[in-house]
């Protein structure tokens, strides 16, 4: 005769094969909806590309992996949870090193103290384990002074909106600070 255990059996297996599924739709869809809506939320930031800032820590520049340059601050003062951290050296043990280029190869110098710079870009990366934020610079003196802005991480501060208590972007006091009066040389044209 048809039933018995074996129907009782298939009936289960059909039934938690079609709860299984059912959940996992409503799991991916939920967190579709969330994905979308942080996606759709305006960042925040106080990065003002007609604002020329005078760095106040030398800075390091090097290579990424790929190729393209990109700009940091020096170990001490990167956050702590920075996945390179334990191999990126402080600028003081760059700038002591007998010969970085051996010591240090992925480095191409230091960005030096007083250095004007402007933020041209604010990109907001939230899948980055660095850092939420990344910001294109523009290094308007010096030996790395160019026209093509280079990305710059770790140079975010946060702060709480006050009106919206909303997290707020700006540059990190201790590495960077606004000059009051900007030449008119280094206006974005």
């Amino acid at each position: 005769m048809f039933g018995g255990p074996w129907l009782g059996v298939l009936v289960f297996v059909v039934i938690a094969i079609a709860l299984g599924w059912g959940l996992t739709k409503l799991l991916q869809g939920m967190t579709a909806h969330t994905t979308q809506t942080l996606n759709q939320a305006e960042l925040d930031h106080g990065f003002d590309p007609e604002q020329v800032y005078l760095t106040q820590e030398d800075l390091l520049i090097g290579k990424r992996s790929y190729g393209d340059l990109i700009i940091a601050p020096g170990k001490e003062y990167l956050p702590p949870f920075a996945p390179g951290r334990r191999h990126w050296p402080t600028t003081q043990q760059y700038r002591e090193s007998v010969n970085p280029k051996q010591d240090y190869p992925d480095l191409d110098g230091l960005i030096e103290r007083n250095t004007p710079v402007r933020f041209v870009e604010v990109i907001d990366d939230l899948n980055n384990k660095q850092t939420r934020i990344l910001v294109m610079v523009q290094i308007l003196d010096g030996p790395f002074a160019q026209a093509q802005p280079i990305l710059g991480m770790h140079f975010e501060s946060t702060d709480t909106d006050t009106e919206t208590g909303n997290p707020r972007y700006v540059p990190r006091a201790e590495l960077f600070s606004p000059v009051q009066s900007v030449p008119e040389d280094t206006k974005p044209q």
